[in-house]
């Protein structure tokens, strides 16, 4: 502050003071820490007194408060201290878990800085071998498939000629007879000549011989046959409708009734199929005019065998001749020879050649595929899988006339050509059933004194011309 006296302003260093102003701020501020240090001993002092006024001494009760206060202070004031503590240390480990996962996504990050470096490269290199292990995966399938069709033409070449299955020139240069097992496979058209014994027979042996061959094969033939076996002694066939969907079967009986194996009052035992015999006991014409229907059954076995052979034939390649020609279809032993002898000559272009990987020459062996296609078509195989889309497309293209058509011809053609008698022995009571009203009539009894009379009496009344 400036000096009222001198007008100066107080400097304590330089310009010390020359008048009672200046003395006056030069202890101004001392006076005022005194002033201060005064007031708070008065205060002090005032506490102390209160304190030494209070003579009453602290009760138990109160020392007990006291203490339990302090107690739980000190145990507050630990826990808070644990929890600092622990709290500490969550951070820390927080702390250095972050950085343990900074490192490794920086890792990381390298890492794939790293792989990402010619990632398009390898990606199209990978495909490449990729293709190339497909390509070759594939075509060894394909070999491994031509393998097994050349080793199933082969089992049934083999089976065949064990079998005996062999044509024989029957004199003009293109008149030939199939024989299998000794027996002439039996031509169905001429069956009316035959013996009950060799058509029993020669069916036998066709159908032991296709079972063998559908074996070998692999194919799920749509008649299905059932072979002789124990309580089973002579062959059967089903019809397509009810093919594969029956299960154990009694051998049916010669009247024309089935006998399932299930007892005949249980409903369901009903709608059991019954098999088509492929044996006769009689000669076919007395068995077509004495029971009618084993005679059907029976034609129908047949044509449903030649059915199944012709159809195994169009799986194989095998040209048949005509498909609507009935004479071709019901060929039995041509059809079987010519499936499983005459191999060689077989071609066919039914389905395209499997590809095969870029750099391998398979010329001679495309051209062996295109050339011979028996053993290649199966329900065993997945490669030329005939239940596959392309074989079930394939197997339409067969246009094979159904079996029911087929049996419907050669019933007309068996009976149409069966021999029928010129003479006919009557009985005594058909006779008379005859003429009874002739004998009431008195132009009938003069025409029987004249029959009396008559030279040839001995034939009246025995024979009589059978209307054709």
């Amino acid at each position: 502050m400036d000096c009222d006296i001198c007008n100066r302003s107080h400097d304590t260093k330089r310009l010390p003071f020359l008048c009672a102003v200046d003395a006056r701020n030069q202890i101004y501020e001392g006076r005022m820490k005194n002033l201060h240090l005064l007031i708070e001993n008065e205060g002090l002092q005032k506490q102390i007194s209160d304190l030494l006024a209070d003579t009453t001494a602290p009760t138990k009760d109160r020392k007990d408060s006291l203490q339990a206060q302090q107690r739980i202070a000190e145990d507050r004031t630990t826990q808070i201290l644990a929890a600092a503590d622990k709290l500490r240390n969550d951070i820390k480990a927080a702390r250095e878990e972050i950085k343990a996962k900074k490192a490794a996504l920086s890792r990381r990050r390298s890492d794939i800085a790293a792989v990402s470096n010619g990632l398009m490269e390898r990606r199209v290199k990978q495909q490449k071998d990729i293709e190339r292990a497909s390509s070759m995966s594939k075509y060894r399938w394909s070999q491994t498939a031509e393998d097994m069709s050349r080793t199933r033409s082969f089992l049934c070449m083999e089976a065949a000629r064990l079998c005996g299955l062999k044509r024989v020139n029957k004199g003009s240069p293109n008149q030939f007879e199939y024989h299998l097992g000794g027996l002439p496979v039996v031509d169905l058209t001429s069956m009316n000549s035959l013996s009950p014994e060799t058509i029993s027979t020669s069916l036998g042996h066709v159908s032991h011989i296709l079972m063998l061959t559908s074996h070998y094969l692999a194919l799920r033939l749509p008649a299905a046959i059932t072979l002789p076996h124990r309580d089973y002694p002579r062959p059967t066939i089903f019809t397509l409708s009810s093919s594969y969907k029956h299960g154990d079967m009694s051998f049916p009986s010669q009247t024309g009734t089935a006998t399932p194996s299930s007892d005949t009052r249980n409903p369901e035992s009903q709608h059991v199929p019954r098999p088509r015999p492929l044996f006769i006991d009689k000669p076919l014409p007395q068995l077509a005019k004495e029971d009618p229907a084993a005679f059907s059954y029976f034609i129908e076995g047949v044509t449903l065998l030649a059915y199944d052979i012709a159809w195994a034939c169009s799986t194989q390649g095998v040209s048949i001749g005509d498909k609507t020609y009935f004479e071709d279809i019901c060929n039995m032993g041509r059809n079987l020879h010519n499936l499983l002898i005459d191999q060689e000559t077989n071609s066919g272009n039914i389905f395209p050649v499997p590809s095969t990987p870029k750099g391998v020459n398979t010329d001679a062996e495309d051209s062996n595929i295109r050339n011979n296609w028996m053993g290649r078509f199966s329900h065993g195989t997945t490669f030329y899988f005939l239940g596959s889309a392309d074989g079930t497309e394939f197997a339409k293209n067969f246009k094979l006339p159904g079996p029911m058509k087929l049996a419907d011809r050669l019933k007309k053609k068996l009976v149409s050509e069966a021999p029928a008698p010129d003479w006919e022995v009557l009985e005594d009571d058909a006779w008379k059933v005859e003429d009874g009203p002739e004998i009431e009539s008195n132009a009938t009894q003069d025409k029987s004194t004249e029959g009396k009379n008559s030279p040839h009496r001995g034939s009246s009344g025995w024979m009589k011309v059978k209307n054709r």
